[in-house]
């Protein structure tokens, strides 16, 4: 009799815990709360309206390039890159020293206005892009042609290198992986 008793007390309790609304979605977390594995951008990445035509204007007018950077709050690969790579001061000067950083939440819902004036969300705009998995960095040129694609993470020395590539505009002689295997064996350390 008590197992029937505590059984019909549960099921009922289950039935009710149904038929209540979901508490706030994590889409719409209250003021000043961040979705659990958020981590902090660098200060120095811009902030962007996400109209990428005139980022790209801005970076150009500024003699710097553009690099879009996608990630997702969770992604332990983005949070090494932002703590190991741009955590570096000679990574993190260079970068400001040669390009613009925009970052994008793959899955976020904030508008963009791509190349062509088009606009979507932030995870549409990733969807056309087809960024599959964080983080994952496009680096466009003065045009909006992506000079160089990071998909996943580079260790620091292998990061710096990308950014050498791109900055010193290598991209017109040929790709990274030529550029990076005619690099002495000093240079490039990380595979």
């Amino acid at each position: 009799m008590k197992y029937a008793l505590a059984l019909a007390l549960l099921l009922f309790s289950s039935f009710v815990w149904a038929e209540e609304p979901p508490a706030a979605s994590p889409a719409s977390l209250a003021p000043g709360m961040v979705h659990p594995g958020y981590e902090e951008k660098p200060a120095w990445f811009k902030e962007s309206f996400l109209d990428i035509r005139d980022d790209l204007k801005e970076a150009s007018t500024a003699g710097k390039r553009l690099i879009l950077y996608f990630y997702q709050d969770g992604c332990p690969y983005c949070a090494k890159l932002l703590k190991e790579d741009f955590g570096k001061q000679a990574i993190a000067d260079k970068t400001q020293q040669h390009f613009d950083v925009i970052a994008i939440n793959m899955w976020g819902d904030r508008d963009v206005t791509d190349l062509d004036g088009k606009a979507a969300t932030e995870k549409g705009f990733a969807a056309a892009l087809k960024v599959q998995y964080t983080p994952t960095l496009l680096f466009l040129d003065e045009t909006g042609k992506v000079a160089l694609r990071v998909n996943g993470y580079y260790a620091p020395d292998k990061f710096e290198l990308a950014l050498d590539y791109v900055a010193g505009k290598h991209e017109r002689e040929g790709g990274f992986r030529e550029y990076y295997a005619s690099l002495p064996a000093s240079k490039n350390r990380t595979d």
